[in-house]
Order: C-alpha cells, then structure tokens, then sequence
C-alpha cells in the first residue's frame, strides 16, 4: 500500500513538473569582449562629502577599534602615514 502511495505521489510530482521540463530553453546571449581586469563597477577613486567620510571614519573605529591600519607608521622622509601592518620589505 505505502508503495503505491510513493509511486503515485512521484508521478504527480513528474506530471507538474513535466510543463517546465518540455520548455525550450532561451537562447544565450552572444559572447562579449571580455571585461579587463582592473574594471571594477563602482567607482575607486570617488570623493566622499566630509560628512560621510567623518561618519565612516567613527563607524570603522567603533566596528574595528584594534586595527592595525589605523596606526600611523613612520616614512623615510620623517613624514608619518596612516596604514600598514608595520611589516617593512
């Protein structure tokens, strides 16, 4: 009895889904020139208002208070710079 209810339930199952399995497939698009490497969607290179930028400062420091990129680090031109890991090359 339990058979006959599995083999009924899958040949519902196949008849709903036999619709959707008999559609033709859309045809692909043609292939473009293929993206360069250093394309990127967004912008790298957008000035932010000073406002988001004073907002995203005080959210990183809030979310990441140990990060070691925040620390300033020392040039070779007696200058300091924000950023790096203090590893030197």
């Amino acid at each position: 009895m339990i058979t006959v209810l599995v083999l009924v339930s899958l040949l519902a199952m196949f008849g709903l889904c036999l619709p959707s399995l008999l559609r033709p497939m859309p045809p692909r698009p043609a292939p473009g020139p293929a993206p360069a490497e250093d394309a990127h969607p967004e912008s790298m290179t957008a000035e932010l208002d000073p406002g988001d930028e004073e907002y995203l400062a005080g959210l990183a420091d809030e979310l990441w208070p140990e990060d070691e990129y925040l620390e300033m680090e020392p040039t070779t031109d007696g200058e300091e710079e924000s950023g790096g890991s203090g590893m030197r090359l």
